[in-house]
């Protein structure tokens, strides 16, 4: 910092700017320049007034219950993987039109949180969620009805459309109750539960469909969804905070109140009768073009980028295993789902062992960043002859004090994402060349062990910048994530005959292991220019 600006400093100290200025609601990115005696004061307020009245036994219901929800988004794909033959003899389609109704699945599975994260910001989760569990459950009877391919695509367009929401709104929810410190763990358990779907759903599927065939599996759906709603419309409680507060206030509108919170326990346990008003965050108004405003952020985009790269990239994966195990290999479509086991439960250790990482690493980064934050404070002090109000001032204006959120959260990504891509490729030339099943199965689970540790973090970090406007933040990954497998997945055919699947799977993890050049980018540059940008809104140029 040069001796003029200091010296602009030190004239405008008899009116230094409201600290409000630097925690706008655009901005929420930008947080976390603390120095030690702001980060004092800052945990003496959040001990008069808790940051959420929920609990630990609260919170660990609310994760059951996102879970729960989420369950059935991630196993409505999974579960569908080992039919994919049999419904390709059974409407008499091939190989590329079946893949289209996995293909329309991943395109509404994209768009649908990208419109519906944004009513969910606005009018509250609990009522969109239940919205889309009605959606689910009624697509699920459909599709177990369906006598018709074209029926099967537009109703896997419905099904998606109104269960993918969740996964974000879930996002939302962890971002309404949690604190930066505790929030990577929780991301993990419920992203760790809802991806048991994916761990088990294609063995689920093959089960289901070997006994009773494949109307069996959206059947199975459809009475699971079922339950679901039930509990969800009786236990659910709403944790958006322009309504509901830290969680004390008592919803006003019928469609945010839960009847859980008639029960004395739980009226006591979130101090219903005593609420915390002050905590009600100021209505937003409803913007369904807000993803974009959130997508064209540099720093931002470059995540979702590489998150959408591994994730699609992991789907493209599934689908090429289970056309080879049937026709390659000549499994039964039973065996087909065992052959799913080890991809499930490593995707499953993966995203839960992340998740208590990150709050590891956030921990760590944190308290050294503190540390540092101190040790320049009193060096400042010094060398400003003890002039509070100006080393106060200095540290706010220069970037360079300000945490770094994004080094925090997708450092381990670099790791995970390198052996994930070695995996992909592995796994590719093993079903070109037709090795031993043994061999298959190996890669597949070595890759799916680290693939889906960056969705974990993508997500974390993602709730931590944009806390109030988390379930549109998720969507954007989800858009991200879904058009990539959705393109992906179209090309497959086409891609595998030309280039057989070894240099399909060369090709993908070449894309994704280069792709961690913009996670460089984001850790080095991430904070200076979410701090430009700030400065830039300050002074009206964009």
């Amino acid at each position: 910092m040069s001796s003029q600006d200091i010296m602009s400093l030190r004239n405008s100290k008899e009116n230094p700017p409201p600290e409000d200025e630097y925690k706008s609601d655009h901005h929420e990115y930008d947080r976390g320049r603390l120095s030690a005696v702001e980060a004092a004061r800052s945990k003496g307020s959040e001990d008069a007034v808790p940051y959420s009245r929920f609990q630990r036994p609260e919170k660990f219901m609310l994760v059951v219950q996102c879970a729960f929800t989420g369950f059935f988004s991630t196993i409505a794909g999974a579960i569908y993987y080992p039919v994919l033959t049999v419904i390709e003899h059974k409407f008499n389609v091939s190989e590329e039109q079946v893949n289209i109704t996995v293909v329309v699945y991943y395109i509404f599975q994209g768009l649908s949180p990208t419109l519906m994260g944004g009513f969910a910001d606005h009018l509250g989760r609990r009522p969109i969620v239940n919205l889309s569990i009605l959606l689910y459950c009624a697509a699920c009877i459909g599709l177990a009805c369906s006598n018709t391919y074209a029926q099967i695509v537009g109703l896997r367009c419905l099904q998606a459309a109104g269960i993918s929401p969740v996964i974000a709104i879930n996002s939302g929810i962890v971002g309404d109750v949690t604190t930066r410190k505790e929030r990577g763990g929780y991301v993990g358990y419920i992203s760790g539960f809802q991806v048991v779907g994916t761990a088990f759903g294609a063995l689920i599927g093959a089960g289901l469909s070997s006994r009773w065939g494949w109307r069996s599996i959206f059947w199975f759906l459809a009475i699971g969804s079922g339950i679901c709603l039930l509990f969800s419309l009786f236990l659910l409680p709403e944790t958006k905070r322009t309504i509901a507060g830290n969680g004390s206030v008592t919803p006003k509108s019928p469609l945010n109140w839960s009847p859980v919170l008639r029960l004395p326990i739980v009226r006591r346990r979130l101090h219903l009768d005593d609420p915390d008003l002050d905590t009600v965050a100021p209505a937003s108004k409803l913007n369904l073009l807000a993803p974009f405003s959130i997508i064209k952020i540099p720093e931002i985009s470059l995540v979702l980028l590489v998150a959408g790269l591994q994730f699609s990239t992991w789907t493209t994966h599934q689908t090429a295993l289970t056309t080879s195990l049937s026709k390659d290999y000549h499994l039964s479509v039973a065996k087909i789902g065992l052959c799913f086991l080890p991809s499930g439960i490593c995707t499953l250790i993966s995203i839960v062992s992340s998740g208590r990482y990150l709050n590891y690493n956030y921990r760590r980064k944190m308290i050294q960043h503190r540390a540092w934050v101190a040790q320049r404070e009193q060096a400042l002090l010094k060398e400003h002859e003890g002039d509070e109000l100006l080393v106060k001032q200095i540290i706010e204006s220069d970037y360079h004090y300000t945490f770094n959120i994004f080094r925090a959260r997708m450092q381990p990504a670099l790791f995970t994402v390198m052996l994930s891509s070695m995996g992909f490729i592995s796994f590719g030339w093993c079903i070109s060349v037709k090795a031993p099943l043994a061999a298959v199965l190996c890669t597949s689970g070595f890759a799916s062990l680290f693939s889906n540790c960056i969705l974990a973090m993508s997500v974390t970090l993602i709730v931590d910048l944009f806390p109030s406007r988390a379930s549109t933040a998720t969507g954007c990954l989800n858009l991200f994530r879904c058009a990539l497998s959705a393109i992906f997945i179209a090309c497959l055919t086409k891609m595998t005959q030309h280039m057989k699947s070894g240099g399909v799977f060369t090709f993908l993890g070449s894309i994704t292991l280069l792709s961690t050049g913009f996670l460089v980018v984001v850790m080095a540059h991430g904070k200076k220019l979410s701090y430009r940008r700030r400065q830039q809104e300050r002074k009206g140029q964009i």
